[in-house]
């Protein structure tokens, strides 16, 4: 299985793509979240949306969903056929119509089915797919994809490393203190034991964190950040 990281960015970021995680294995290809940004990239590796079969929506905050739509538009201008499915937390269906009711002329155009996710295990496009509750300002999730951890927006708790998983793909978006809604150095380094045994990617990075990158390391012992257009393999 592949990983291309297609944007580590977030809000705020200017030289990196907002977040979005292209998954590929055996021709067939997914993403975890579709940040802005995450059209350019796929461009850039030579996809097309036929390409994509489903999105993992770990939230719906913008910078983590905002190519959605035009992601099933340029489906439909494309004529692709296949249903696009999106699996999302609670809350995902009625805002992907609400967003439809302000282009009201792609309505019964676009070609999707939305699923709604709590704790469970389910299969999509040959992919094992485990989602798991996180702690964010919204109803999110992350997801567990044959042995990789894609925990979205989060802080960090122990029961998300109770998961069988072998690399984590984890937010990191501030430099210091503790967050009740997103990862740090502070939080994430009292599960350092564990994860010290795991290949740990950061990502969604903000630029004052990026600005300290070294010395975060340096202090964690343990990750590694992330860069639009990185890949891994497992």
């Amino acid at each position: 299985m592949k990983v291309v990281f297609l944007g580590t960015g977030t809000a705020d970021s200017f030289e990196r793509a907002q977040s979005s995680v292209l998954i590929e294995r055996d021709g067939e290809a997914i993403l975890v979240d579709a940040g802005n940004g995450c059209l350019l990239r796929l461009g850039q590796l030579g996809k097309k949306p036929a390409d994509v079969k489903a999105v993992l929506l770990t939230h719906i905050h913008l910078d983590h969903s905002g190519d959605l739509l035009p992601l099933l538009k340029a489906r439909w201008l494309s004529k692709v056929e296949d249903e696009l499915k999106i699996f999302a937390p609670t809350g995902a269906k009625n805002w992907l119509e609400s967003q439809l009711e302000a282009f009201p002329f792609l309505k019964g155009r676009l070609n999707y089915s939305v699923v709604e996710v709590g704790e469970e295990k389910f299969n999509v496009s040959g992919f094992r797919v485990e989602s798991v509750k996180t702690r964010h300002s919204v109803e999110s999730r992350g997801y567990v994809v044959n042995g990789v951890l894609f925990t979205g927006d989060t802080a960090p708790f122990e029961e998300l490393y109770c998961r069988d998983f072998s690399v984590v793909v984890h937010e990191l978006s501030l430099p210091e203190g503790f967050s009740s809604s997103h990862t740090t150095p502070d939080s994430i380094s009292r599960f350092s034991e564990v994860l010290k045994e795991k290949t740990v990617y950061f990502t969604h990075l903000y630029p004052h964190t990026l600005a300290i990158r070294d010395r975060i390391i340096e202090r964690l012992g343990f990750g590694r950040f992330a860069e639009d257009l990185e890949s891994f393999t497992v």
